[in-house]
C-alpha cells in the first residue's frame, strides 16, 4: 500500500477543557483524593458532556447519579452546568455532603437571572430546553421565565409579559444569539438584555470558522451529548469544509483524508487532552 501523503495537522489554540470544566475536574479529583471522611463521591448527573471525562472518573471510584436518594452517605457534586435550587434543597435533605463544582461563568448568569427575577423582570433564556444549564436557570426563574431557540418561539411569547431580561445559555451560537435578540427586541423595546455567552465559547466558535477555512477538512473532537461540540461542528459544516464529528481516534477512517494535506482539528470545552491527543497522533499516522 502507499504511503500516505505527509500532512499538516493544525489544532485550534483554544481546543479542549475550558478553564471552568478543568476547574470543576480538579476540584472533583482533590475532593475524593483527600477527603474520605466524606464517604463515596458521586455526580449528579455526569459532570462534563464527555463520556472518556466521565469513564475516567469512574475509574477512580467517582459514580453518577442520575436520581437523589432520600438518603445518603457520601459527597454529591454540582456538575459545572448548575442544579436548579429546588434539586439544591433535595440533596441538602438527604444528609449527603455537597461539593459544587458549577462554572463560576454560569453561576454569574444564575445570579443575573435570581437578582432580575427579584426586580420583577420576567426572563427569557435563549437556549435550549432540555439543556441541564438551562434547567438549572428555568429553576432560578421559577415560574416567571422561559426559553427560546427559535424565532417561533419568540413569537409565540405572550406580549404581556411586563418587564423583560434576556440572558444565553453559556454555549450558545453567536450568531443565533445575535438574531434572536433582535427579535426579542422587537417584541419588548424596553427589555435588558444580557451577553452571557462563555468568552471561551465565542473564541472557540471564531477559531473553528477560520480555521476551516484554511484546512482541507476539519476534525471535531468531543462528546456528541455536549452542546457547544455540536455548535463546533455546525459552524464547520456551514463553512462547506469536509468535516468530521468524533468522539475517538477510533471513529477516524483514515481513507476520508487520503487527499487532504491540512488538516484542522477543534474540540468541546469539555474533551480532555488525551482523546485529542490521541487523534493528532492517528492522524499522523501513515499507512
Amino acid at each position: 500500500m502507499p504511503k500516505a501523503k505527509e500532512r499538516r495537522i493544525i489544532v485550534a489554540k483554544s481546543s479542549g477543557f475550558c478553564w471552568g470544566v478543568r476547574r470543576a475536574f480538579d476540584k472533583v479529583l482533590e475532593f475524593a483524593n483527600n477527603h474520605p471522611e466524606h464517604g463515596p463521591v458521586y455526580t449528579y448527573g455526569p459532570l462534563i458532556h464527555n463520556p472518556q471525562a466521565v469513564e475516567m472518573l469512574k475509574e477512580k471510584g467517582i459514580s453518577v447519579l442520575e436520581e437523589i436518594p432520600p438518603e445518603l452517605k457520601g459527597t454529591i457534586v454540582i456538575r459545572t452546568h448548575g442544579l436548579p435550587p429546588n434539586e439544591r434543597k433535595r440533596i441538602e435533605s438527604s444528609g449527603a455532603t455537597i461539593c459544587d463544582a458549577t462554572c463560576p461563568d454560569v453561576g454569574v448568569i444564575q445570579g443575573t437571572v435570581r437578582g432580575h427575577l427579584r426586580k420583577g423582570y420576567f426572563i427569557i433564556i435563549i437556549g435550549h430546553r432540555e439543556h441541564p444549564e438551562v434547567m438549572a436557570l428555568l429553576g432560578f426563574a421559577e415560574k416567571r421565565g422561559a426559553c427560546v431557540n427559535s424565532a417561533d418561539e419568540v413569537k409565540a411569547l405572550s406580549s404581556n409579559l411586563g418587564k423583560v431580561c434576556v440572558v444565553s445559555q453559556s454555549t450558545q451560537q453567536r450568531d443565533k444569539f445575535d438574531n434572536l435578540v433582535r427579535l426579542i427586541r422587537e417584541r419588548y423595546p424596553e427589555c435588558l438584555v444580557f451577553d452571557t455567552i462563555c468568552p471561551s465559547t465565542g473564541t472557540r466558535q471564531h477559531e473553528v470558522s477560520e480555521l476551516a477555512g484554511k484546512v482541507d477538512a476539519m476534525v471535531v473532537v468531543g462528546g456528541r451529548n455536549s452542546s457547544n461540540t455540536n455548535r463546533l461542528a455546525e459552524i464547520s459544516k456551514e463553512s462547506g469544509t469536509p468535516t468530521f464529528f468524533i468522539e475517538t481516534d477510533e471513529e477516524l477512517n483514515i481513507e476520508d483524508f487520503a487527499d487532504a494535506e491540512t488538516i484542522g482539528i477543534t474540540a468541546g470545552a469539555s474533551t480532555p487532552s488525551w482523546v485529542i491527543d490521541r487523534v493528532v497522533a492517528r492522524l499522523r499516522a501513515q499507512d
